[in-house]
């Protein structure tokens, strides 16, 4: 008998269970995608900087400075206490705010809310809560014996945030004062259309796929072992 042969045997005697167990799995995904909350995400994308007067100081990377702050709990717990999102919390905050630096030295951030608006405040408040933290940013630094000193012309900048108590231009007196900032390359924009859950029929497809493979390996599976058992026994008598 051909391999084809035998799995349609199989799917014959156990048509009915193979149905049920299928007719399951699509039915729960289809509720699952009908029922669950649709989420919208917003992206914006920023290019972190750290400009400074001295020579005899580097600071750390500021990609890295930014990313070390808002991983802080301090941070999360802020975010989470503004209540922009209202089911926002510390069990779904690495699915809902993702950020990641990109081979540019700019960072994406990425933040998904139960609407489009909700996104877009949630991304707002988030770049405002950098403003919120930027002592801390401002503070961390590293004594090296180096000349090297940042210098970016002023005339890149087609919008930039200062957090120093005075401009950076203005302020020439002081030789000491490092300022961040960041130019907002992409604002915080979102689609009209949800990323979760997944595509409805997409989702539909996929699960009856997985579950016809695995319950007809499955009955595969038990045709085997009452054959075996069966053989077992005729050899015995």
């Amino acid at each position: 008998m051909r391999y084809y042969q035998y799995f349609w045997k199989i799917f014959l005697k156990y048509k009915w269970w193979l149905t049920a167990i299928v007719g399951t799995a699509v039915g729960a995904a289809v509720a699952f995608c009908l029922l669950a909350t649709p989420l919208y995400e917003a992206e914006t994308e920023i290019y972190p900087l750290v400009m400074k007067k001295e020579t005899d100081k580097m600071t750390l990377n500021p990609c890295y400075q930014v990313q070390r702050i808002v991983h802080s709990r301090q941070f999360r717990q802020l975010m989470m206490d503004a209540e922009i999102s209202p089911s926002l919390c510390e069990g779904n905050y690495d699915r809902r705010i993702a950020y990641h630096e990109t081979p540019r030295h700019t960072l994406v951030i990425t933040v998904r809310a139960e609407t489009p608006e909700t996104a877009e405040a949630l991304s707002g408040q988030f770049l405002s809560q950098i403003d919120y933290v930027a002592d801390y940013l401002t503070s961390v630094q590293m004594n090296v014996d180096s000349n090297f000193v940042e210098e970016i012309s002023w005339d890149y900048y087609h919008f930039e945030r200062d957090f120093a108590p005075e401009s950076p231009v203005m302020d020439r007196c002081d030789s000491s004062r490092v300022h961040f900032l960041f130019d907002v390359l992409t604002p915080p924009t979102s689609s009209s259309k949800s990323v979760y859950p997944p595509d409805l029929l997409k989702t539909m497809v996929l699960t009856f796929v997985i579950a016809a493979f695995l319950s007809l390996v499955g009955a595969w599976l038990v045709e085997e072992i009452r054959n075996r058992i069966s053989s077992s026994r005729n050899a015995q008598e």
